[in-house]
This record gives C-alpha cells, sequence and structure tokens, in this order.
C-alpha cells in the first residue's frame, strides 16, 4: 500500500494507494504533521511513500515518512517510466512531470494535453510515444486577481465567481471577472486548439484546483481527472519499486 504526498505552493494533497486505487483523499495546509499522523495511524498496511515538493523549504515531511516508511523523495534524478526530453530536467517542476506520467497511464500510446489548473496554470505535452517534451506556464486565474489588486491604487480583490460568464462588465468587480475569467478561458481554448490543429487525435486533460471552472468553461472539449498528478506519482512509486524487486 502506498502513501502519495504533492506539496504545492498552498496546499498539501495526500492520497493511500492499494496498487492503482485510490482509496483515501485529503488536502491540508503545509506543515499540519498531524494530517500525515493520522493518515499512519489509519492506513498501518502502508510501506512505501513518494513526496513530491515544490517547496524549497518544506523538506519536514519527507524526513518525518522517511522514519516510517520506504519513502521517495521526488526528484529529476528520481527513476520514471517516461522518455523526458525536457532541456533543463533540473528546473522541471515535480507536479509537471508527475502529471504527464498520470496522463500516459490513462491514455497509454496517445498524444496528451495536460492541463494543471492552479497557483500557475501548467500546459504540458507528452507524445503518442511516451515522451515528454515540454509545454508552457501561465499565472493562475487567483495569482491574476492579486496581480490587479496589488499593482493598481483602486482596483479591488475579487475572487472566482463559478457563475459570472459575461463578456462586458457593467461593474467594475464584473469588468475584473470578465477580463480574468473570460480571458484565461480564451487563453486556454486557443492553446488547446493549436494542439489539436498539430494533433486531431488528442487527449486534453485537466486537473488542479480550479478544474472544475474550467471543466464547465470548455464542456466537451476536455477530460476531467482532478487526481492526475496523485496517480502519477503513484506509478512512478510503483515503478521505483519494481525496478528495485
Amino acid at each position: 500500500m502506498n502513501l502519495v504526498l504533492d506539496i504545492g505552493n498552498s496546499r498539501v494533497k495526500a492520497g493511500v494507494f492499494n496498487k492503482n486505487e485510490l482509496l483515501h483523499y485529503i488536502s491540508f495546509m503545509p506543515g499540519q504533521h498531524s494530517e500525515i499522523k493520522k493518515i499512519l495511524n489509519s492506513f498501518p498496511e502502508l510501506k512505501f511513500a513518494i513526496v513530491s515538493n515544490v517547496l524549497t523549504h518544506a523538506k519536514d515531511i519527507s524526513q518525518l515518512l522517511l522514519n516510517k516508511l520506504n519513502c521517495i523523495d521526488f526528484n529529476f534524478n528520481t527513476k520514471i517510466p517516461i522518455k523526458n526530453n525536457y532541456r533543463s530536467p533540473e528546473t522541471l517542476g515535480n507536479d509537471r512531470l508527475a502529471a504527464v506520467v498520470g496522463a500516459t497511464c490513462r491514455f497509454p500510446n496517445k498524444n496528451c494535453l495536460v492541463i494543471d489548473a492552479g497557483t500557475c496554470i501548467k500546459y504540458d505535452f507528452v507524445g503518442s510515444d511516451g515522451a515528454f517534451i515540454g509545454g508552457a506556464i501561465s499565472p493562475g486565474i487567483e495569482m491574476r486577481f492579486k496581480a490587479l489588486n496589488k499593482y493598481t491604487d483602486r482596483l479591488p480583490l475579487v475572487s472566482i465567481d463559478m457563475d459570472y460568464e459575461e463578456i462586458t462588465g457593467q461593474t467594475t468587480k464584473e469588468s475584473i471577472l470578465s477580463g480574468v475569467q473570460g480571458g484565461v478561458l480564451q487563453e486556454m481554448k486557443g492553446i488547446i486548439s493549436h494542439y489539436k490543429e498539430k494533433f486531431p487525435d488528442i487527449e486534453c486533460i485537466i486537473t488542479g484546483g480550479d478544474w472544475q471552472f474550467f471543466e464547465n468553461g470548455l464542456k466537451n472539449s476536455i477530460f476531467a481527472a482532478p487526481f492526475l498528478l496523485l496517480e502519477g506519482l503513484n506509478e512512478i512509486l510503483n515503478y521505483n519499486v519494481q525496478q528495485k524487486a
């Protein structure tokens, strides 16, 4: 049984897997070690763990697990079940690589565009030959709202509104919603369209904290997989365990 941890910019996502089946999921703030201890107590069958950490200063969870389980601290030297053609692998975010591994598990031998809509929006392409090529990084919705508020004197801080779809805002708040939410949605549609022109059979997959907003906006052009990153990390963990067997 595996424990999979994704330590992101704002949340820690934890999943317990039995082989490839997700049995338990929880999300909590970084630093809440009590949540990890609860999982360890609730699932004494746990044997292996993997930690993906995008925060350079948060190594305490990895150290905690190393004392309890056979734990892998995922980094660019970790063996993975796909080929990584990124030209600077040491700078590649663990979350991006894990997500494309998850995509190849769901759609083997297919071209895949993975869109991770979180603090940042990551667009990542993996080819039908199982080789990760690269992608793009863009500010996420919340980051765009905060930037408008921080770098102007009078614009308010606005939060995401799942129900707002108008193009023409009639108040300042509505204008910001239109510009940010509508703008990022059009950005996403344009990138998807570009990839589909080159790869008509491509699978487009949405994950990340804001996946529901974009799934609603993109409707039938995308496949939602909210636990894709954890699935990818679990596959990487299983691959490394098998390599050592």
